[in-house]
C-alpha cells in the first residue's frame, strides 16, 4: 500500500524521469522536503493535485470493489478476553508508568523534555508488547475454538506484531491440527518460503490457519483462500 508520494518515487523514476526530474526536484516539489534533525524529512505531501495529474497519464487504480467481486464486505467486531492476573498487574503497572512519564514532560524543556519523550516511546512500546503477551493465551483459545465450530474447509488468518504473541498463537494452533495443519509468516521467512507458504495456504485443504506477522504478511501476498 502506497501511502506517501516519495514511495512512487523508484517507480516513476523509471517509467519518467523527464517527467518528474531528479530525487532532490522530485522530494522538494511532492513530497514538503525539509531538514531534520536526522536528516531531510520526506514524508511529506505537497502539490498533490499537481502530481496526481502527472500520475494520470502513468498508472491506472483499481479499487479492489472493482476487481474482487466476489470479496464479502468487512466486517469488524471487538472481541473481548481475559488476561491472566499476573498479566493484568504487569499491563496496569506499565500504562501507569507511561501516563506518569507522559504527564512529566509538560514541566520540562530541552534536552530534559526530550529524555522524557524517549522514555514515554519506550514505555508505550513496552505497554504494547505486554498487553500482546498478556492477550495471546486467550487468543490462542479463541482461534482452537474457533476451528471446533468452523467447518472443515474454511481457513483463518491470525494476524499479531510480537514474536512472543506468534509463538503462543503458533503453539496452540499446532498442537490443535496436529503440526500440519498451518503456515507461519514472519520476518524470518525469506521470500522464497514465503511463497511456499502461500501456496501451501492457498492450494492444500488442510492448512487451514496462516500466523502471520502484521509488517512481514500485512501485504503483497495473496491468501484469499480464507
Amino acid at each position: 500500500a502506497l501511502a506517501r508520494p516519495v514511495e512512487l518515487w523508484t517507480q516513476l523514476s523509471c517509467v519518467d524521469r523527464s517527467l518528474f526530474g531528479t530525487y532532490t526536484e522530485y522530494t522538494k516539489r511532492y513530497c514538503g522536503a525539509r531538514r531534520g534533525r536526522f536528516g531531510w524529512d520526506v514524508s511529506g505531501c505537497t502539490n498533490a493535485e499537481e502530481l496526481h495529474g502527472k500520475l494520470k497519464g502513468v498508472m491506472v487504480r483499481r479499487l479492489k470493489s472493482d476487481v474482487l467481486k466476489d470479496l464479502p464486505a468487512k466486517q469488524r467486531s471487538i472481541v473481548a478476553v481475559d488476561v491472566d492476573p499476573r498479566a493484568r498487574a504487569e499491563c496496569a503497572e506499565a500504562v501507569r508508568e507511561l501516563r506518569e512519564t507522559r504527564e512529566s514532560v509538560a514541566g520540562l524543556l530541552g534536552g530534559e523534555a526530550r529524555s522524557a519523550n524517549n522514555d514515554a516511546r519506550r514505555l508505550l512500546m513496552s505497554a504494547y508488547r505486554t498487553s500482546g503477551i498478556g492477550k495471546a493465551p486467550a487468543v490462542a483459545r479463541y482461534v482452537a475454538d474457533w476451528l471446533d465450530g468452523a467447518s472443515p474447509d474454511q481457513k483463518v488468518l491470525v494476524f499479531a506484531h510480537h514474536l512472543a504473541v506468534l509463538d503462543t498463537i503458533e503453539d496452540a494452533v499446532s498442537k490443535k491440527l496436529g503440526g500440519a495443519g498451518h503456515i507461519r509468516i514472519d520476518g524470518s521467512v525469506s521470500p522464497a518460503e514465503r511463497a511456499v507458504c502461500v501456496r501451501k495456504f492457498q492450494t492444500d485443504p488442510a492448512v487451514r490457519v496462516a500466523v502471520l506477522g502484521v509488517t512481514a504478511a500485512g501485504v503483497g501476498i495473496t491468501l484469499t483462500a480464507a
